[in-house]
């Protein structure tokens, strides 16, 4: 929550008098520190569809601020996140700056520990102000562990939705398809264990689809049916953010296990949707 500006002429040469009489035995004076920022990590089904998070930042400084840049730092990244979407921000608000997530994180054996995580924002008067950020549910971490498995998975096999096959009926389920194709490279076995519903589809039955599908890196592509029903008839449901067709699957890749969110494309989301109105008779 503090604010640096830079330095001076005038003001250098009064800091030198200052070390001088600190080495001559007078007390050093703290950094001062006092209302400032305040920022904190969040993200929703539509930030995460659109490969960002954001980065709230509450303007406690007392007077508005017009930012001139918002950097994300984080001792897990290559390097900081820049804010978009800069305008102003007025005494007292708090605005959410977005932060797009890298594609290609930085990715180990293990997962990076948590460390520090910081946002600087440098305005038009010269200032810059920083605080730490708050992260209450991990969401970068939650992000990088996804990601990571994501890269993971890709080097074993490509995951795709098709399009819902469904006879039209009201009251009738349909067919979810995922299509599952192996990229070639020997050495690897990937096991498709459950795959979750969504506010828009679930699983004909159960509270969840098990297809237990067994894949070889190098083996055969196939694909991987579901019955599918209506999660929910009613208009709402269609104004559901990003997760209304994203499914999360549970798998193991190896000896790692974990869940890999996929989402459907334009095409499958608009027989998805045809699908649940004809079942639902909207």
């Amino acid at each position: 929550m503090t604010r640096s500006r830079p330095v001076g002429p005038a003001l250098a040469l009064a800091l030198a008098l200052v070390v001088l009489g600190a080495a001559c035995g007078a007390e050093p004076r703290p950094d001062a520190v006092g209302a400032g920022i305040d920022a904190e990590l969040r993200q929703s089904s539509l930030d995460a569809a659109r490969g960002q998070m954001q980065v709230w930042v509450a303007n406690d400084t007392g007077a508005a601020q017009v930012p001139t840049s918002v950097r994300y730092l984080d001792d897990r990244l290559a390097g900081p996140l820049e804010g978009d979407r800069l305008r102003p921000m007025a005494a007292g608000a708090q605005i959410g700056f977005g932060l797009p997530l890298p594609l290609r994180p930085p990715c180990g054996a293990e997962p990076a520990p948590r460390g520090a995580q910081r946002v600087e924002v440098r305005t038009d008067e010269g200032d810059t102000w920083r605080s730490a950020v708050a992260d209450e549910t991990d969401v970068l971490g939650r992000y990088l562990a996804s990601r990571c498995l994501e890269l993971a998975v890709a080097e074993v096999a490509g995951l795709r939705w098709l399009p819902v096959r469904h006879d039209g009926r009201r009251g009738s389920t349909g067919t979810l398809t995922l299509a599952v194709r192996p990229t070639g490279e020997p050495g690897h076995v990937l096991f498709l264990d459950t795959v979750s519903g969504t506010p828009l589809l679930g699983a004909a039955g159960a509270a969840h689809w098990s297809p237990g599908v067994r894949v070889r890196s190098d083996g055969e592509p196939l694909l991987v049916p579901l019955e599918a029903r209506a999660a929910r008839c009613d208009d709402h449901v269609f104004m559901e953010g990003g997760g209304s067709t994203a499914f999360r699957v549970g798998l193991r890749l190896d000896d790692r296990g974990g869940q890999l969110l996929v989402r459907m494309g334009e095409r499958a989301t608009a027989s998805a949707v045809a699908f649940v109105r004809d079942s639902c008779g909207l």
